[in-house]
């Protein structure tokens, strides 16, 4: 099973505490983001990983931007030469038209593996779009343009998806509305717990993608608690998908789409690298091919001989928004 890890807003920044939270906080996978390096004496698996630094901007002048780089890392479509500029927010009517016809979730369904994205929905997001239909994000369309339900609340007291808030604190808080006080789906989840459990409850899946966006939020507010608490719970959850992960089967994937966290003196994104960090089953096959965002879903069709032929141009031609 390949797990493709989206943590909104990550870069490579300086051994800087005073400006740079994976610097201060940083006790695990993301020393790598604060400067360091994975002591010797960390788990094996820390030292087994490869980090590779990922082009974000890919060959557009400004500050990457979500709308673009996530629908790059989900299509293999350069979005921001599509459009010749960065986007940030929701997809647009072009951005949409790409991902309808290149998710990775559509290509691999309609090749014959099972893939799925992990991300379970309130019964508010359903009464937020009705109100709001454009407020849809490009992992959101993804499974949708592969015909997919999207997981809900029962996928997520089965153990069957992930919420965007590893540790539930957000849906505790806002899913009192919808979700009984008693449900036990909000009770207080362990992230080491989280991650160790979800590996093999998805084992007969090719492809699980899963986003995590607080990240970029807690980067816009400068908020160095927040940003404490996103990399301890993502640090914990992603250790406990390592030591569940077979490297002889599996494979690990973890990336952004642009820099934000890892400089607290701006309220902005920046034009850092972004890390894409590997381990198991593909990495050799893998870790050469991965310079810019839209490399990745290319690099994991070359590891499961799935053919595609795909263009820019074909969107560049027609492209107004």
């Amino acid at each position: 099973m390949i797990f493709y890890v989206f943590i909104d807003g990550i870069g490579f920044g300086e051994n800087n505490p005073d400006k740079n939270p994976f610097s201060k906080y940083s006790k695990g996978i993301f020393l790598p983001l604060g400067g360091k390096s994975i002591p010797a004496d960390s788990p094996s698996r820390l030292q087994e990983l490869i980090y590779l630094k990922t082009d974000a901007s890919m060959g557009i002048k400004g500050l990457p931007q979500s709308a673009t780089g996530q629908t790059s890392l989900w299509t293999g479509i350069n979005a921001c030469q599509v459009l010749n500029r960065h986007m940030s927010g929701f997809p647009t009517f072009t951005l949409k038209r790409i991902i309808a016809k290149y998710s990775i979730i559509r290509i691999l369904e309609e090749n014959g593996f099972k893939a799925d994205l992990l991300n379970c929905y309130t019964p508010g997001f359903a009464e937020h779009i009705k109100k709001h239909p454009r407020h849809v994000s490009a992992s959101t369309l993804i499974q949708m343009a592969a015909d997919k339900p999207l997981k809900d609340m029962d996928d997520l007291r089965d153990g069957k998806g992930l919420y965007m808030d590893i540790s539930r604190d957000f849906l505790r808080k806002f899913g009192k509305d919808f979700i009984d006080k008693d449900d036990p789906v909000l009770e207080i989840q362990d992230p080491y717990k989280t991650g160790n459990e979800i590996i093999p409850a998805m084992k007969d899946h090719t492809l699980c993608i899963y986003e995590y966006f607080i990240t970029d939020k807690v980067g816009h507010k400068m908020n160095w608690k927040g940003a404490e608490k996103c990399i301890s719970d993502l640090e914990d959850f992603l250790l406990g998908v390592l030591d569940a992960m077979d490297p002889e089967q599996d494979q690990l994937i973890v990336t952004s789409d642009h820099g934000n966290l890892e400089d607290l003196s701006v309220d902005v994104h920046t034009v850092n690298p972004v890390p894409t960090i590997l381990y198991g089953k593909y990495t050799d096959q893998m870790k050469d091919k991965i310079h810019a965002l839209k490399d990745i879903p290319h690099a994991i069709y070359d590891c499961l001989g799935v053919q595609i032929q795909m263009s820019e141009q074909e969107f560049i031609q027609t492209s107004s928004n």
